[in-house]
């Protein structure tokens, strides 16, 4: 039995934690997502399990158990009651997983396994590009993050200079800055459409043409994955571990500039081919790299690494 903790709230450890189970109960191997509150609390207590696999840092071996640790974002910048226990979990834990080689350098841990973050990308419908009268451009963002937020009125910026197209732009996404990003854009001409948080973008990915990220710091943004699992092309800047999941030009665009960002957007807006054919590539490579079917063995590995027996 592995148990796989994380934080009550809606995110990315929470929805990873809820695939990570899902796959590893499919593989035969008896696993459990707890996130509630009072298991969270109760976790050591009453230990269930024979290996405990965490995003949260305890600064204390509350186990004798094997623990492996899983750290998602750069804690060492990002303000969290969590930041100062992570030092010692991470001395204390018998294994430990990042998503991204740029992570993994940048926090300095030489013996972390990078494994990357993963979809199943059956899930998602695959859109069909063609020309059209006004594209659907589509972000998803977590607004709570002031740092990633900032860039949603860049794109907007951006989307304002260009002429002689009709736009409809959607920013899905929730959290503490949404309100003060909807006052900062509310001149603008273009026509945006801020739905808040969404516990699943599918269909609206599925209904865009283009996706669009932006973002000061980041880690490795699971919604590129998302949008490019439904066949669309993406632009983003080049922040965190983006190279690590496109390859600029063949199945996205990653602009080292805000003038290089509007040309990648011109050439998509004017090319319904190139839409359609960077959209099967994006695809295509998550279908190869970043499907759980594939990404769940490496999470085997390192189990059957601490208990051979499980």
């Amino acid at each position: 039995m592995i148990n796989i903790l994380t934080p009550p709230r809606l995110g990315g450890p929470f929805y990873w934690a809820k695939n990570l189970a899902h796959s590893l109960n499919k593989r035969g191997i008896k696993a459990k997502h707890v996130y509630k509150l009072w298991e969270l609390y109760l976790s050591p207590v009453f230990p269930n399990a024979d290996i405990i696999h965490t995003t949260v840092p305890f600064p204390f071996k509350l186990w004798q158990r094997p623990l492996v640790l899983t750290i998602k974002g750069e804690y060492t910048i990002e303000q969290n009651i969590w930041q100062r226990f992570y030092p010692k979990t991470i001395a204390q834990a018998h294994a430990i997983t990042v998503p991204s080689h740029y992570l993994k350098q940048r926090l300095g841990l030489e013996n972390a396994q990078v494994i990357p973050n993963a979809l199943f990308p059956e899930r998602f419908t695959t859109v069909q590009h063609g020309a059209k009268d006004q594209l659907n451009l589509i972000s998803v963002m977590s607004f709570y993050f002031s740092d990633k937020v900032e860039g949603v009125p860049k794109i907007i910026e951006m989307i304002g200079k260009i002429k002689n197209h009709r736009f409809k732009y959607t920013v899905i996404g929730g959290g503490r800055y949404l309100s003060a990003v909807k006052n900062q854009v509310t001149n603008t001409k273009v026509n945006v459409n801020f739905t808040g948080f969404l516990p699943d973008p599918k269909s609206y990915l599925a209904a865009s043409d283009i996706f669009l990220y932006y973002s000061f710091h980041d880690n490795f943004p699971n919604v590129i994955l998302e949008a490019m699992a439904s066949g669309l092309p993406v632009i983003t800047n080049n922040v965190g571990a983006v190279s690590e999941i496109i390859d600029n030009g063949n199945n996205g665009f990653i602009a080292e500039s805000d003038e290089i960002y509007l040309e990648y957007l011109l050439n998509l807006v004017d090319n319904p081919d190139l839409r359609q054919n960077m959209g099967l590539r994006a695809r295509r490579t998550v279908e190869e790299k970043f499907d759980w079917s594939k990404v769940i063995s490496s999470y085997i590995e390192i189990y059957k690494g601490l208990i051979p027996t499980l």
